[in-house]
């Protein structure tokens, strides 16, 4: 096949685009990741939309260049075969892109949308962006697609410090002593009825306990945020806490230029996390940064299922 001089436009404008990508990614590539792996299948759906078009037109009457010859020979036939050919195309694009689009969904994730969005619906019907649970999910419960835990309501986190649970890895803590430090679960219990039938006895048997938590969870701490409120500063309160928020945004305030009630370029610039490296060579303000960015690349996929 020939290369044209727009192909090698084309392949030489998408190869810089994505070092620009790989190079300004706050994820450390994780984020340009999950956009290549969505444009990748744009173009599964662009292949197979193509393939079934010519299926279609697989005999003699039908040859698209015979009939765009014969068609071109008025102004009206012309404008009539461009038409048929713009609806053909958005038609077959249109069944096969949704496919290509779902297959990045889990198949585990399958039984549990539906769960998922029974509770989004129940507790918090006005949410600004529903797909942000699958994202959240992802990110708490994989790695995913190919982690073993992803989607699975019995992902544990445990060490002797600390156990992480379920699909939003709800955490208890505990001191050098042995005492609890903290107990998310138990909190969340004491603070809706609910949730009253989750302990850490059934978490692991109630995953529609476990995506409630979830959705009450990020529901307290967007109403916390108040008027500012955003999804970007509840999925930081989620990773880090809500002192966190409140100490990056208060940064933000101090710094020339920096809006407090804006994170992209923002806030987003203002982590007062520690940079000393604590897992590999990532950092507190690493993990923080890096879990926003993530979930919200993640969401992309869900935005039709929730």
């Amino acid at each position: 096949m020939k290369i044209r001089h727009r192909h090698s436009l084309l392949m030489g404008g998408s190869a810089f685009a994505v070092a620009l990508l790989l190079l300004t990614d706050p994820a450390g590539g994780v984020a340009t990741g999950v956009v290549l792996m969505s444009l990748l299948f744009g173009l599964v759906a662009v292949l197979f939309a193509h393939l079934a078009r010519k299926a279609l037109h697989d005999y003699p009457e039908a040859d698209m260049r015979r009939l765009f010859t014969k068609a071109g020979e008025h102004p009206i036939g012309a404008g009539l075969a461009l038409v048929a050919l713009s609806l053909t195309l958005s038609a077959l694009l249109g069944l096969f892109g949704r496919q290509a689009h779902a297959a990045g969904i889990p198949p585990q994730a399958e039984p549990l949308l539906p769960v998922l969005q029974a509770e989004i619906r129940r507790e918090w019907p006005g949410h600004p962006m529903p797909a942000y649970f699958g994202g959240l999910v992802e990110h708490e419960s994989g790695p995913c697609p190919t982690g073993r835990k992803c989607w699975l309501p019995t992902a544990q986190l445990k060490t002797p410090r600390e156990e992480g649970a379920g699909l939003g890895q709800l955490t208890r803590a505990y001191s050098p002593d042995g005492r609890t430090r903290f107990d998310a679960l138990a909190e969340m219990r004491d603070r809706h009825p609910a949730l009253r039938e989750l302990d850490w006895v059934t978490i692991y048997q109630r995953p529609d306990l476990q995506l409630r938590a979830l959705v009450l969870k990020s529901l307290d701490d967007w109403r916390w945020v108040g008027a500012d409120a955003r999804i970007e500063f509840v999925d930081l309160a989620y990773n880090a806490g809500r002192g966190r928020v409140s100490q990056d945004r208060r940064a933000c305030a101090m710094t020339s230029g920096c809006d407090p009630s804006k994170w992209a370029g923002h806030v987003e610039l203002t982590c007062t996390a520690s940079r000393a490296p604590i897992y590999g060579t990532r950092s507190a303000c690493d993990i923080s940064r890096h879990h926003v960015v993530d979930v919200l690349a993640r969401a992309a996929k869900y935005s039709e299922r929730l």
